[in-house]
């Protein structure tokens, strides 16, 4: 992969420096934040099936970056019905002067959603939530892990009166986990 060269000017001062894209994975979660051990359950490849969606692939590749304190998913999804594919990348943590799960989706259409979420061990459900902006309607997402290669999803949109507008759900088959990289 060829690096990214960054370069950024201060008065008086020219800093240039190269960053390579495989050069931030990281072998896992950062030990010293042990609440990012349970995102490791999104790390690995994945590929989706969406009920009453039979045309429509999705992969996701799920990595630790950043020395372990960020698991980024890169995910993609095709369609055999003529929709057009699509592609992002969303960046989860756990924010310790917040004390919560966080993450941010960017989409190749230029769209960001920020979540915030947390996690029940009985269950083995992340719950993620974020409010549409310039709108009252709110979306949650919720992912089980009961099992380590099956992911269990819903998302539900709902307006101001808690109606529901969108649902779909799904689960998701990890394929392998993510390869193990020097930190």
């Amino acid at each position: 992969m060829k690096p990214v060269v960054l370069t950024v000017s201060i008065p008086a001062t020219i800093l240039s420096c190269q960053v390579n894209a495989a050069d931030d994975v990281s072998a896992g979660p950062a030990p010293e934040v042990p609440e990012l051990q349970i995102l490791n359950q999104y790390a690995g490849q994945w590929e989706d099936e969406i009920t009453g969606r039979p045309d429509v692939k999705r992969t996701e590749t799920g990595e630790w970056v950043l020395k372990g304190r960020f698991l980024r998913q890169s995910w993609s999804t095709e369609s055999d019905d003529g929709a057009p594919p699509a592609n992002g990348i969303t960046f989860m943590t756990f924010d310790t002067e917040r004390k919560t799960f966080r993450s941010w989706a960017f989409l190749a259409t230029g769209s960001v959603i920020e979540n915030e979420g947390g996690w029940d061990a009985t269950t083995k459900t992340f719950t993620w939530g974020h409010r549409v902006i310039d709108s009252s309607e709110t979306v949650i997402t919720k992912a089980s892990f009961v099992d380590p290669a099956i992911q269990s999803w819903s998302i539900v949109k709902t307006d101001s009166h808690g109606k529901v507008v969108r649902e779909v759900v799904g689960r998701n088959i990890r394929r392998s986990m993510p390869a193990m990289h020097a930190a």
